[in-house]
């Protein structure tokens, strides 16, 4: 299963070479030398880029032969990655994950709206013709656009919901450590460990421990 350090992504994304490399990469296989030309960067640092992006799984390496010439090294963005990253008012997240991984069987089944789109994508594994397969590609993305704004929905509320949570840890009188401990648990559904509380919210296991008992005492969470 795919997976990559959320201070890897960053520290690799910071870098505005490596950035300008994916976005080329995007929209196709590219070699070593033409990747240095469109930059105008010597080959030397392509390849340390090109090394530190294989190095974190995001980066594929393939040879091709040639008609002339030696075989030529081509980069392409690995087709089982899929890094998303969320910021809002009460969220801060970097995933990532395998598409190939992900089980979909289920989801015609679960969407029923989906049943005609998969059929159609079926047919399209047997179309020869470019104009027929951008149609289809044009009616997938329509699919992920209704999708998207149906997840910005659902996040609009969420936010609303964290909101009236923090309302109501101060009418409550909570503390400040106490009101993160409290989002940070509606965030996660209320199932978290200490040990994953700790390291979210950056606060000694003890102190989690002691403030987790105080709410459960006033009757605010359960434990």
């Amino acid at each position: 299963m795919f997976m990559v350090n959320e201070d890897v992504i960053f520290n690799l994304l910071g870098n505005e070479t490596r950035r300008l490399i994916l976005r080329m990469l995007s929209s196709g296989p590219r070699y070593t030398t033409e990747i240095a030309e469109k930059l105008k960067i010597g080959q030397k640092a392509i390849n340390e880029h090109m090394r530190l992006l294989q190095e974190a799984g995001i980066v594929d390496l393939y040879i091709q032969k040639q008609s002339r010439g030696s075989p030529r090294k081509y980069f392409k963005i690995n087709k089982r990655i899929r890094l998303e990253f969320k910021m809002g008012p009460y969220s801060f997240d970097t995933t990532s994950n395998d598409i190939l991984d992900t089980d979909i069987t289920g989801y015609p089944d679960e969407f029923p709206e989906f049943k005609e789109l998969e059929e159609e994508v079926l047919k399209s594994l047997h179309i020869k013709e470019i104009g027929k397969l951008s149609i289809m590609v044009e009616n997938l993305n329509f699919e992920l656009d209704k999708l998207t704004h149906a997840k910005r929905y659902v996040e609009y509320k969420i936010v609303q919901v964290k909101q009236q949570c923090i309302d109501l840890c101060i009418e409550l009188g909570l503390r400040e450590d106490e009101k993160r401990l409290v989002l940070e648990l509606v965030s996660a559904g209320g199932k978290m460990s200490v040990g994953d509380l700790s390291e979210r919210l950056m606060m000694d296991e003890k102190v989690i421990t002691e403030s987790l008992d105080v709410l459960k005492n006033k009757g605010i969470i359960k434990v």
